[in-house]
C-alpha cells in the first residue's frame, strides 16, 4: 500500500513537472512585441506646470532613448518579427488591438496581415524593473498578458543599470537573451 502511494506520488510529480516544461513558448513561431515608455506623465506634469522646456527636453530624452532600444532590436534580434509599442497603449495590447503596434523608429504602423499574425502568437518584452522580490533593471520577457514568463524559460536579462563599470549595453543584453532562448529550444527539440 505504501509503495503505491510513492509511486502515485512519483508520478503526480513527474507529470506535474512535464506539464510546467511544455509551457514552452514558441518564440520561433511567434512575434516578439516591445514595450517602449513614453512618460507621458511626467511630460503633462511640466506642461501644465508651464515648464514647457523641461516638457520638450523629457520628450526628446525619451524618444531618443526608444529610437536606440528599436534600432538595437531591429540590428540584433533575430529569432522572430519584433514590433514596438508604446506602454500607454497595453490595455489595448492584452484586448489583442494591435492597431498602435508599430515597425520602426519613423512609427510605420503594422498591416493588416501582420496584425492578423500576431492575434494569438506574440510575447511582450519590456527594459525596466524586475517584478520578483529583488528589484533590478532588466530585459524582461513577458507572455500575451504582460506577465514575467514562468520557470524554466527565460525570463530576464539583468542591464546592470546605475552599476557604474559593470553596466552592460542593450544590445549585448538583447543577445544573451536571444542565446538563452534558443539554448531552452534546443533542449526541447
Amino acid at each position: 500500500m505504501i509503495k503505491n502511494i510513492i509511486f502515485c506520488i512519483l508520478l503526480l510529480g513527474t507529470t506535474i513537472t512535464n506539464l510546467a516544461q511544455d509551457t514552452t513558448y514558441d518564440i520561433q513561431n511567434s512575434v516578439l512585441l516591445i514595450r517602449l515608455q513614453s512618460n507621458e506623465h511626467l511630460i503633462n506634469y511640466y506642461l501644465n506646470s508651464g515648464d514647457t522646456l523641461s516638457a520638450y527636453q523629457t520628450q526628446k530624452t525619451q524618444t531618443d532613448l526608444n529610437n536606440k532600444i528599436i534600432q538595437d532590436f531591429k540590428n540584433e534580434w533575430s529569432l522572430s518579427p519584433v514590433y514596438f509599442f508604446l506602454a500607454e497603449h497595453s490595455k489595448e495590447i492584452l484586448s489583442h488591438n494591435f492597431s498602435n503596434v508599430f515597425l520602426n523608429t519613423n512609427r510605420d504602423k503594422i498591416n493588416q496581415k501582420e496584425q492578423h499574425e500576431i492575434k494569438s502568437n506574440f510575447f511582450t518584452a519590456y527594459i525596466g524593473k524586475n517584478p520578483g522580490t529583488l528589484k533590478f533593471n532588466a530585459l524582461v520577457l513577458c507572455d500575451q498578458n504582460l506577465t514575467q514568463l514562468k520557470k524554466p524559460n527565460p525570463r530576464y536579462v539583468r542591464t546592470y543599470k546605475r552599476l557604474g563599470f559593470l553596466k552592460r549595453e542593450l544590445k549585448k543584453s538583447i543577445r544573451i537573451l536571444q542565446k538563452k532562448l534558443k539554448f531552452h529550444i534546443s533542449r526541447k527539440q
